[in-house]
């Protein structure tokens, strides 16, 4: 087993770093996916005086250890937004999640990203034997918004994913998307960048002062400067979570057809919102687990363990008669606040924006920060700066 992260770019020439002083309007600070959308949706309002830096890489962050794997119920499912903010305003906010997926996909199209992308069907199921209401009531509620949601049971279950785990599962449509984080972020910065949006790599910021960032070769003059550091952020309102993802090797299609995951889906169970699983491009399963919570002065995300130890229960709970090997293993941080939902604040010349968790809301966030600075309307205010 390789204890690295299984993605690949192999293409993707990492820039320069800053070494001279530059002035710019709109500083963005982070090169993972809320950073680089917010240079991307700037540059789509004609601003051209924009600088992004990044303290490694582009996608050496949460954004390109993820699992690449695009959930509308990746941290609130709709029972919970509902419960959360009623039903007329929770509707407002799951459209959002779904513009969010819609506008990733249509950037990809548009922008001829390569990046593996393929949206799949949904499935959440619900632990056999184990007294469980959530799923079938998160059901009741979605398939009264959006008819195509189907409850799964007996056969029918089997027929989509042949296991034992589940007594039952909602199989949802145009929720999820799978790509690889790494090559989509790397070549959505190509994107921002031929957009006249300058980025820099291998320089961290080391301390703003008044309207100049510092950082170790040069000094950068903004009029704004918008923070989208994540898992770095010391804000109090959010913690950061470590989580495992591994990879096993590729599956024969007799091997997927045996599982009835030939055509590839997104899985995950009512348990624990961090147990999933998805089908990688070339066949391979990826699985993942883990909120622990970790300290933010630890820098290096080592791998855990005891998270391995969960996920490999948890495979041969759901597939007893596979065995896959596992052929890579990494451990990542990224930022949640206790609400899941993101904390967005405007302060004078900065703009600070953090714990999103899921990339669907990164870029919700990210659009929604853009129309601010533009003085133009969000739909999603009231969620994101609530008076």
């Amino acid at each position: 087993m390789k204890e690295e992260v299984f993605w690949k770019n192999q293409n993707y020439i990492p820039r320069k770093q800053l070494k001279k002083d530059l002035q710019c309007d709109y500083l963005i600070v982070g090169g993972g996916i809320t950073g680089v959308s917010i240079a991307y949706f700037l540059a789509l309002n004609g601003i051209k005086n924009v600088a992004l830096i990044e303290k490694n890489h582009i996608g050496s962050g949460a954004t390109g250890k993820s699992a690449g794997f695009l959930a509308l119920k990746g941290e609130l499912d709709l029972t919970q937004i509902i419960h959360k903010y009623g039903r007329k305003r929770g509707l407002i906010y799951w459209k959002g999640n779904h513009d969010g997926l819609k506008i990733i996909r249509d950037i990809i199209s548009k922008e001829n990203i390569r990046c593996d992308f393929e949206l799949q069907p949904t499935i959440y199921g619900s632990i056999a034997g184990k007294k469980d209401s959530e799923v079938l009531g998160e059901y009741i509620l979605e398939k009264d918004i959006e008819k195509d949601t189907e409850l799964l049971v007996g056969k029918k279950l089997r027929k989509e994913v042949n296991t034992p785990l589940f007594e039952y599962a909602i199989k949802s449509y145009d929720h999820g998307a799978s790509l690889n984080p790494l090559k989509f972020i790397q070549d959505f910065s190509k994107v921002v960048e031929k957009k006249g949006v300058r980025v820099y790599e291998s320089t961290p910021l080391l301390k703003i002062k008044q309207n100049i960032a510092l950082t170790p070769h040069g000094n950068i003059t903004f009029r704004k400067a918008i923070l989208a550091i994540d898992a770095a952020n010391r804000s109090s309102k959010i913690k950061n979570l470590r989580s495992t993802i591994v990879i096993t090797n590729k599956l024969t299609k007799k091997q997927l057809k045996s599982i009835n995951l030939l055509q590839h889906k997104m899985i995950w169970d009512s348990e624990d919102i961090y147990h999933y699983l998805k089908i990688t491009k070339d066949n391979r399963i990826l699985l993942g687990y883990g909120d622990k919570q970790v300290h933010k002065r630890h820098k290096i995300a080592r791998i855990h363990h005891p998270h391995i130890k969960r996920i490999t229960i948890f495979l041969k709970k759901l597939f007893p008669h596979l065995s896959p090997s596992i052929e890579y293993a990494w451990s990542g941080d990224f930022g949640v606040t206790e609400d899941k939902i993101p904390v967005i604040e405007f302060k004078g010349n900065k703009v600070m924006v953090g714990g999103a968790s899921s990339q669907i809301v990164c870029v919700m966030s990210a659009k929604h920060i853009v129309h601010k600075l533009l003085h133009k309307k969000s739909s999603l205010e009231e969620f994101f700066n609530p008076g």
